[in-house]
């Protein structure tokens, strides 16, 4: 089937499923006779009609030769923002174009301008990018809608089968009538691309570029995308063969760099200790769409699971498993063991679970979940001594590759990064957006965030693992030392300037670097790795397995913002209060929660398992009820596939933004007058949404209106108290608020007292607080 055709059959189908009429509008025919002379004709392109407001204004065809943002058939399938029909009838999944329909546009776009091969030569690069098509403000210039590109791409893990959502035109982690986790791939094309320079620098780079010598770096940008066939490159025929190489060496870095000792007879060079595409290759595979590949990660039954090895002393599969060592003074974090850094860089995973105690029983082994220890649970773990459990989960790293046979006066081949991490809670949230709303309103951002930092990792500058061989060439290695923009997130230049989208706004899942988090103590998506003569980004610094450090990330105040879920206020963190506060629902509703004794409400458990803090009145003697983070371990929940993401899942960033803005405004209000958010003594012990003061029976104040949150506060001793339920703890209220914030009011009370009224400036995500900002914590 040529190329026309194979847009003649998708265009057919497209008209079945509903894009006719969208197109006709724009006055282009998907069923014309002649259709490669109508995608070839020039319109008069409404740009009023819903989604085609940031098309290219420089656009004025169906089919632009060699530019997919010039091209309205590729715009209006590629864009989230463009939809079949309107909202008089239900769109259907299924009424979208397929990656695999995507991509076909994408190569018959290209192929109608071929690249010129006498142009070939070696200021050239054969390169593998991660991409996506975005509106403008979710691009890298903002003036249109276009391509973006970066060497690196994420791909998340899962319990089930990955899943294609239309209207996100991405793949979606929670899809609808179906349970579990779904795994989310990264996509990737070859490209003829091209390395920047000072004098030539024709690219967009997404995310903020000051301190980091941006313009004395160089930076790949894709120029003509690479497909089979002899109507990609003039004069030769293309043919591609992907391959990759991934490595998850957690377990294996913890024994022979970090020293722990294996129980006799486990060999830590071999699987399940060290597993990469040669050896243990469970991790991913390599899925083609077209011209394309997707880094699909394998789904597993639980996000973590036991793991276990031949024995050859005993003959039989045990338990892998190791020797915990007694507490010392650096190597315990709560209840886990806290592996020692090399400076900034970790050479092991800086956190490995020890709660799951291995045991002899006769011939076979036992599992002690030690959170259901009574009073020798802390001894237990201080005391070690005991074996413990390794458990392994499907994060790694490792690179694509592409072969290009024919193509010589081309220079290097360069792969990319592949990234392959946790799932993402919070897929409609944009790590830079909330980086944004950080740097506009506040001079520093820890006056929000105790912990951690919101940067995205599109914006570091690290060389990537230099530990990591080719796929195609395992003996070299696939990243050089000085190779530092891999995971910037590029784009070309705009080809129109007329028009740009006035904030960053991003409503879809992402597998580019500006949807993960940049490195540090140890990071979420990715770790700082080193050696003597430099650090450089590596998987292998993360959590054994990743639930380990996802706890702990959480517990301190969502340690990467728009990341990690914030977990403070479920185990009542006075050290890194909460940053970003989850409703009630987010946290789950434990048995004893008020709401669920008058049977409001259902008992649930949050997205980590837990569940979240509650008031409860003891003779005249309020308390806060709460989870204990040492003996909460997200491992056990994970086996248990108690992870949930639907309960964050469907927050946006400016939902978020919302959120933190009315907790902040709190804080301000709130007695002592001279605490921020960052450090605060006051606890959020409750926190719900309400979509219309009006209609709310408990409103403090007639002049609150539309919608705005109800937020509890105590002041607590924070010396606890157990209670019957070993994985529990009690606190004493000694002052209680509670507040009620609206647009531009915030009413609050204490301890059931009169109302109080403060009027404050009406919520914008870019406001700047200069008052918040002068001042300082005592």
């Amino acid at each position: 089937m040529s190329r026309l055709d194979e847009i003649k059959q998708i265009c057919r189908s497209l008209a079945e499923r509903g894009w006719a009429e969208l197109f006709q509008r724009q006055g282009l025919d998907l069923l014309a006779r002649d259709l490669e002379s109508e995608l070839n004709r020039v319109l008069k392109i409404n740009r009023g009609q819903p989604g085609f407001s940031d098309f290219c204004l420089e656009a004025r065809r169906g089919i632009e030769p060699g530019d997919p943002a010039r091209s309205l058939l590729y715009h209006a399938l590629a864009s989230p923002d463009v939809h079949p029909a309107g909202a008089d009838r239900k769109i259907g999944n299924g009424c979208y174009a397929t990656i695999d329909e995507l991509d076909a546009i994408e190569n018959y776009i290209y192929s109608k301008k071929p690249f010129d091969s006498s142009k070939l030569s070696e200021q050239y690069v054969i390169g593998v990018f991660a991409y996506e098509y975005r509106p403008a403000a979710s691009g890298a210039h903002g003036y249109h809608a276009d391509l973006v590109f970066s060497r690196t791409g994420i791909a998340r893990v899962g319990t089930r089968e990955a899943a294609w959502h239309g209207p996100w035109r991405s793949f979606r982690p929670d899809p609808s009538r179906r349970s579990g986790i779904s795994v989310c791939p990264a996509r990737y094309a070859a490209f003829i691309g091209r390395p920047s320079t000072a004098d030539d620098d024709p690219v967009r780079v997404i995310g903020r570029r000051d301190e980091q010598d941006d313009l004395s770096r160089t930076f790949y940008y894709p120029i003509h995308k690479l497909f089979s066939g002899t109507d990609c490159i003039s004069g030769s025929r293309v043919e591609l063969t992907f391959k990759e190489f991934h490595r998850n060496e957690k377990l294996r870095k913890l024994h022979v760099v970090g020293g722990l000792e294996a129980a006799q007879g486990l060999d830590v060079n071999e699987p399940p200790f060290v597993r990469h595409s040669l050896k243990g290759g469970d991790l991913v595979k390599l899925v083609t769409t077209g011209a394309s590949v997707l880094v699909m990660p394998r789904p597993t039954p639980t996000l973590v699971r036991l793991a276990v090895q031949k024995n050859p002393f005993s003959g039989k599969v045990e338990p892998a498993r190791f020797n915990v060592p007694p507490k010392g003074r650096s190597n315990r974090y709560s209840t886990s063991l806290q592996m020692p850094t090399n400076g900034d860089a970790r050479p092991v995973p800086e956190y490995v679970n020890i709660r799951h105690r291995v045991r002899k029983h006769g011939r076979r082994y036992v599992i002690d979940d030690l959170k259901r220890l009574g009073s020798a649970f802390q001894k237990t773990i201080d005391k070690g001594g005991y074996e413990a459990a390794h458990f392994i989960d499907q994060t790694c790293d490792g690179c694509i590759t592409v072969s290009v046979p024919g193509l010589s006066p081309v220079g290097e081949t360069i792969p990319a990064y592949s990234l392959v991490t946790a799932p993402h809670f919070f897929p409609l949230m944009d790590q830079l957006q909330i980086s944004n709303w950080v740097r506009r309103s506040l001079i520093n951002y820890q006056e929000h965030f105790r912990q951690g930092s919101p940067w995205p990792l599109c914006e570091g500058r690290r060389a990537v693992n230099i530990e990591l061989p080719r796929a195609d060439y395992p003996g070299v290695n696939a990243f050089a030392r000085d190779d530092q923009t891999i995971t910037a997130v590029v784009s070309l230049q705009p080809r129109s300037r007329i028009v740009s989208a006035p904030d960053r706004s991003k409503k879809f899942a992402s597998h580019l670097t500006d949807a993960a988090s940049n490195e540090f103590e140890p990071g979420w998506d990715i770790s700082l790795a080193g050696d003597a003569e430099g650090n450089y980004l590596a998987a292998y610094g993360l959590g054994s397995p990743f639930p380990e450090d996802a706890k702990l990330c959480a517990a301190l105040n969502s340690f990467w913002p728009a990341a990690a879920p914030d977990a403070s206020r479920t185990f009542a963190i006075q050290f890194a209060p909460t940053a970003m506060p989850l409703l009630d629902a987010e946290l789950g509703y434990h048995p004893g929660h008020p709401l669920v004794k008058t049977r409001k409400v259902k008992q649930s458990r949050g997205w980590d398992g837990e569940q979240g803090p509650f008031l409860e009145k003891i003779k005249r003697s309020w308390f806060v009820n709460a989870a204990d983070l040492d003996r909460s371990d997200y491992v056990s929940n994970a086996l248990a596939n108690a992870i949930d993401i639907r309960r964050t899942s469907g927050v946006t960033s400016e939902e978020m933004i919302r959120r933190m803005d009315a907790l902040r405004r709190c804080i301000e209000v709130l007695p002592p007058s001279n605490d921020w958010v960052s450090h605060t003594g006051l606890w959020l012990v409750t926190a719900h949404a309400v979509g219309d003061w009006a209609t709310h029976d408990l409103r403090g104040a007639s002049s609150l209106s539309g919608r705005g949150y109800n937020y509890v506060f105590v002041d607590y001793d924070n010396v606890p108290k157990r209670t019957s339920d070993l994985s529990r703890l009690r606190f004493r209220v000694k002052k209680l608020y509670e507040c009620q914030i609206s647009n531009d009011v915030v009413v609050f009370r204490r301890d059931g007292g009169k109302w109080n009224t403060k009027t404050v400036a009406p919520f914008d995500a870019r406001h700047d607080d200069t008052k918040l900002a002068r001042r300082s914590p005592e």
